[in-house]
């Protein structure tokens, strides 16, 4: 059977950070039963809606599913009995693997260590918890809810109750961070040995606070989006300045070479795994492999088709009771796009690109079909050759959209 991802968005929060601009916010509590049960119709009906796309896709029934990742938003606010219906929920629609995937997002301080408890009796064997600093102070200054004492309490609730595969993340460039700061985050990480590590460079987003905050554009780090801070801070708010680049860069190249001592592998352009721990549920998305999104603002990918979700959570509930689903955005792919997204995703990777599966897929040799951006990429250090495969540089994951915009314009 062929493996397939299943995405469930869980939009609630009990703040919104400066930063955020995913579907997610902070709720009444009166929104938490009513978008569950359109998450359910959603889930129930998935294989109706689908066929009345009219859309030459693979039956479901083809499909297995080896990995389940709860995101949001805050999953594991909710109660944990919610996790545990979705959960079995999925296993009434879908054939499960018995060597599956469940990854829960959780915000440090969300769970106390009976939730926890449940959290892994309802089939969670993975979580990954969102740390992203380890100074109180900081921590506050981006609209974080939780302290650096909750971020160590809930990692030893979820090891208490059994959890044995667990991911932290970190964010680099955040305002007022300085190298000291950052040498705490790697001291915290060493001490805490989680298994898999992901560090994200602060992107500002339009919308959120700090879309308002730091509204100049600024050179691009790490191939996300940056921007420093500007004059265009709406009055009453003080901004206060972000990291220079060159300072974003050395956190980043520290700590992958941290990590790299301590035994982790680096196996994408922000992750970090001990062998065999990386995230099975993200590498679909990087390997294109099937997966659906269930929940607002949710993506899918099934053969040459994508869809996405409506984003906001009163409309998404109304859709899902007028049609049974709520896609908002859809695509069909041709041979062009299908290239280009097997080369930008495939060069997150850090193994790169495999020739001979890339001629083999698309009928040409990936060296001719972009010789000439390659030449220059080459020349500027930011790509390279090795037996058989294409892949960036570590000059290139710091510059990697600017490799992509070269080869795919």
């Amino acid at each position: 059977m062929v493996p397939l991802g299943i995405y469930i968005h869980i939009p609630f929060c009990s703040t919104k950070c400066d930063y955020c601009n995913f579907a997610s916010g902070v709720y009444p509590e009166s929104a938490v039963l009513p978008y569950l049960e359109a998450l359910r119709e959603e889930i129930l009906g998935v294989k109706g809606w689908l066929a009345e796309s009219c859309k030459p896709l693979p039956r479901l029934d083809e499909f297995e599913v080896d990995t389940i990742y709860f995101g949001g938003g805050t999953p594991s606010l909710i109660d944990a009995r919610h996790i545990a219906g979705l959960t079995r929920l999925v296993g009434e629609v879908f054939t499960i693997a018995a060597n599956r995937e469940v990854t829960l997002e959780v915000n440090p301080g969300s769970v106390d260590s009976q939730r926890a408890q449940l959290h892994v009796e309802a089939g969670v064997n993975r979580v990954s918890i969102g740390m992203q600093a380890f100074q109180d102070d900081l921590l506050k200054r981006i609209g974080r809810s939780h302290s650096v004492a909750d971020s160590y309490s809930t990692w030893s609730l979820y090891r208490s109750a059994g959890i044995s595969n667990a991911s932290l993340d970190l964010i680099a460039g955040l305002p007022g961070q300085t190298s000291k700061g950052w040498q705490e985050n790697l001291d915290a990480v060493e001490e805490i040995a989680p298994e898999h590590i992901s560090i994200y460079l602060l992107e500002i987003h339009e919308g959120t606070r700090f879309g308002s905050l730091y509204s100049k554009p600024a050179t691009v780090a790490s191939g996300m989006a940056r921007r420093g801070a500007g004059a265009g801070a709406p009055q009453g708010l003080a901004a206060i300045d972000l990291p220079d680049e060159e300072l974003v860069v050395d956190f980043y190249e520290r700590a992958a070479g941290r990590f790299s001592q301590m035994g982790y592998r680096q196996y994408e352009i922000s992750n970090f795994a001990l062998p065999g721990r990386e995230s099975r549920h993200n590498l679909k998305y990087w390997t294109r492999q099937p997966f659906i999104g269930f929940g607002c603002g949710a993506y899918s990918h099934l053969a040459d088709w994508r869809w996405g979700n409506e984003r906001s959570v009163g409309r998404y509930v109304e859709r899902i009771r007028q049609t049974g689903h709520a896609i908002e955005y859809s695509a069909d792919l041709g041979a062009v796009e299908h290239e280009e997204e097997a080369v930008f995703l495939g060069l997150r990777l850090t193994d790169g690109i495999g020739l001979a599966g890339f001629r083999a897929r698309f009928g040409v040799d990936l060296r001719d079909r972009y010789r000439t951006p390659i030449a220059y990429l080459q020349q500027a250090g930011l790509v390279e050759f090795v037996p058989d495969r294409f892949r960036l540089t570590p000059r290139g994951w710091l510059l990697s959209n600017e490799v992509f915009t070269e080869l795919l314009r």
